[in-house]
């Protein structure tokens, strides 16, 4: 395990509505949670039961209409502006879709999150370490457009952790790729957590994902319905077993 420690997380009693009247919708529901530091957990439950809300309220891309999120020390409901602006930049975002810039290099995109920062030439050597460590070296000067699907979400990867965050929000990250590629993705995610020590949430419908995390969280409706720890004693290889098991 690596020397570096992931970050703590605590939600208390949180809830996120959107629309009003007759159209109001809570998307998460009064949400309890306490993730320790260096957990791989994924969030599972059908579409539109609350898992990409979750993550975007602890991410602070949202903010709750009543409870809070407090990742490690700071609580996170509470940030305004500057400081709101400085715990993004110590969280890294996977996303289904990638969201890479296509007239960019795989360098520069991996670049683009702390281009506002100074220390060009150190930017540019971490992110080709970064590049090295999904298995891309060599492929700094492509463009998203010459790469396949699993490729681009080894950039989207390397890009989340060029603020060395010690928490990854992963949102549906292998949603595109075919089982084989979605599988290799959670290899460097985990393999990733295995050296740099960070918390990962990982939000899937995947059953064989889902069950090579540490624990797993079912959102019903933005009710917690499920919180499994999957840190058993089992064989973690037995994936295939424990995934009919989770039903999701």
């Amino acid at each position: 395990m690596s020397e570096h420690i992931g970050s703590a997380i605590s939600v208390d009693h949180l809830t996120r509505r959107f629309g009003t009247g007759e159209d109001r919708l809570t998307a998460v529901d009064d949400v309890s949670l306490t993730i320790a530091a260096g957990a791989v957990v994924a969030l599972t439950g059908p579409s539109g039961s609350g898992k990409s809300t979750l993550l975007h309220l602890i991410g602070a891309i949202e903010q709750p209409d009543e409870g809070s999120v407090t990742v490690d020390d700071v609580v996170v409901s509470d940030l305004r502006r500057a400081a709101l602006a400085r715990y993004r930049q110590r969280v890294g975002f996977v996303f289904q879709r990638y969201h890479l810039l296509p007239a960019l290099t795989v360098l520069d995109n991996v670049i683009a999150p702390v281009l506002p920062r100074r220390g060009r030439a150190d930017h540019a050597t971490r992110a080709r370490e970064l590049l090295d460590a999904v298995g891309l070296a060599g492929r700094e000067r492509a463009l998203p457009a010459q790469l396949s699907g699993g490729q681009q979400q080894r950039v989207a990867i390397a890009r989340a952790l060029m603020g060395a965050p010690g928490l990854l929000l992963a949102d549906e990250p292998t949603g595109n790729l075919d089982s084989t590629t979605g599988g290799q993705i959670l290899d460097l995610l985990l393999d990733l957590r295995d050296r740099h020590g960070m918390t990962i949430l990982l939000a899937t419908h995947e059953q064989a994902i889902a069950a090579r995390c540490d624990r797993l969280v079912r959102l019903t409706d933005g009710h917690v319905t499920e919180d499994l720890d999957l840190t058993d004693g089992e064989d973690p290889a037995d994936t295939y077993e424990r995934a009919a098991r989770l039903r999701l």
